[in-house]
């Protein structure tokens, strides 16, 4: 297969058709000197010429191709064989059936091996200067384009379907080969961008798209970057997982990190990476939409994860697991960010003050709270509404910690306030998603609320301050007593 392809490589082909041209010339120059009055044996002198220039030929265009190229190569070969055909044309005084034939092989020729249009407008001048030098030097004017025998025209339309035979089927089986090398390369490029996918999902997603578009390097290196900094975790799954099956134990898990990855990804954050039931996620790095724009992503991403996972906790309690909740730590400064390690295994992180200072703030969290520092407030204190909590000593920080409680976004950004809203309290839950709800649905819930109301409308009148159920009068029995006895006499 391989000694197929490589008889059928371009290059080889053309040397081989070019070879069987040659011959077929000189075996019409042959007859044309035994059936043809006009050609003379002596023009037979003209097929060593031939040998001998195409000898040299071969020393020439190797020079050729060293210093110009291939394309120019070819284009030069491309008009010698345009001056040694006209030379067999001239000694054949021009016949016309072998005359057309050649002129066919030659426009065949040059269309397969895709001559520059440049030199296509210079091989007529040069085929006309050679062949009246030729024909006033050597072979002389005789009468052209006579009626050759039949012999002749025979071996002349012969020999061109030979030669355009030998061409298309080469065209053909070289389609096919490289319909074959297509499919392979095809086959190797879908395994690739596989492999590739499934690379991609053992590093941050910003990080492989970067290295794709050449704009990183797989190499140890870092740079000092402004980021934001979160990190999470879920209070109590450490004593929940003595508890639990592994199975059970790994679906939750991978519950909370799917949707709690896919939130990070809506909101452009790099995924660091997963901790157990922690996740370390900063913004700004590789791509930044500002320092300040940054933190908000970073806050509203956070808000989004404390509100799925309310979602995530009553599905869970469903289920039958125990009730989970989150904790949230956010802190921006500056870190030192890229590849870790060595040129055999690295890790694409981050090192500094304030990646520790939101590690030590997300401990500090209570359950369901986002605790940001003191210059994570500062950039989005106009966006959101944020509790000041007492300064705090934290582990690995000499100075005490000035820190704020994310409570939620001001009431200025309305377009979200309309599309989610959620209230939890004791025995109550309230969560409306409007992104998931339809039109149509809108009626059924108006229903549902003012059932509720009423509901509890209702409970209100029957219970009195203390939380005591209140029996209506109709529900009361009398007992009898004396004046009851009294009335009785009376009556």
């Amino acid at each position: 297969m391989a000694m197929m392809q490589n008889i059928f490589n371009s290059h080889h082909f053309s040397r081989i058709l070019r070879f069987v041209g040659y011959v077929i010339l000189n075996l019409i120059l042959f007859v044309s000197t035994i059936t043809e009055i006009h050609v003379e044996l002596k023009h037979l002198l003209l097929i060593p010429f031939v040998v001998f220039v195409l000898l040299y030929e071969s020393l020439v265009l190797k020079k050729i191709e060293y210093h110009f190229g291939k394309t120019v190569r070819k284009n030069v070969q491309f008009i010698i064989d345009v001056a040694l055909v006209t030379l067999y044309v001239a000694a054949m005084h021009a016949l016309l059936i072998p005359t057309l034939t050649i002129l066919g092989a030659l426009i065949f020729t040059a269309v397969f091996g895709r001559i520059n249009k440049l030199v296509l407008i210079i091989s007529p001048i040069v085929s006309l200067l050679v062949f009246y030098l030729s024909s006033f030097f050597v072979f002389g004017f005789q009468p052209y384009l006579d009626v050759t025998s039949r012999e002749l025209n025979i071996l002349s339309i012969f020999a061109f379907m030979l030669f355009i035979f030998m061409g298309m089927y080469y065209q053909v089986r070289q389609s096919h080969i490289l319909s074959q090398e297509k499919q392979y390369y095809m086959e190797e490029t879908n395994r690739y961008l596989k492999l590739n996918n499934q690379l991609a999902r053992y590093a941050p997603m910003q990080l492989w798209q970067s290295i794709m578009r050449g704009e990183l390097e797989a190499k140890v290196e870092y740079k000092r970057r402004k980021l934001t900094v979160f990190f999470s975790d879920i209070q109590g799954f450490t004593d929940l997982s003595e508890k639990l099956i592994p199975d059970d134990l790994a679906f939750l898990l991978n519950d909370y990190l799917k949707h709690m990855t896919e939130i990070a990804k809506n909101y452009g954050g790099t995924i660091d990476k997963f901790m157990g039931d922690g996740m370390l996620i900063f913004f700004g790095d590789p791509t930044s939409r500002g320092v300040k724009e940054d933190a908000i992503a970073c806050l509203d991403m956070a808000v989004a994860m404390r509100q799925q996972m309310r979602i995530l906790r009553e599905r869970w309690i469903k289920m039958g697991y125990a009730s989970l909740h989150i904790r949230m730590g956010i802190a921006t400064g500056y870190c030192h960010v890229g590849n870790y390690g060595t040129i055999h295994r690295m890790s694409y992180t981050i090192v500094g003050r304030d990646a520790n200072l939101a590690s030590r703030l997300q401990t500090a969290a209570e359950v369901d709270q986002i605790l940001i520092s003191e210059e994570t407030f500062n950039l989005v204190k106009e966006q959101f509404l944020c509790i000041k909590n007492q300064p705090m000593k934290l582990k690995g920080i000499t100075e005490f910690v000035r820190s704020w409680q994310v409570v939620e976004r001001y009431n200025e950004a309305v377009d979200k306030y309309q599309r989610w809203y959620d209230y939890e309290y004791k025995g109550f839950n309230l969560l409306l998603n409007l992104d998931k709800t339809t039109i149509y649905e809108y009626p059924q819930l108006i229903n549902a609320m003012e059932q509720t109301i009423e509901r509890l409308k209702l409970q209100q009148k029957r219970t009195d301050d203390d939380g005591v159920v209140v029996l209506s009068e109709k529900s009361i029995i009398r007992l009898p007593n004396e004046n009851n006895k009294d009335d009785k006499t009376k009556s």
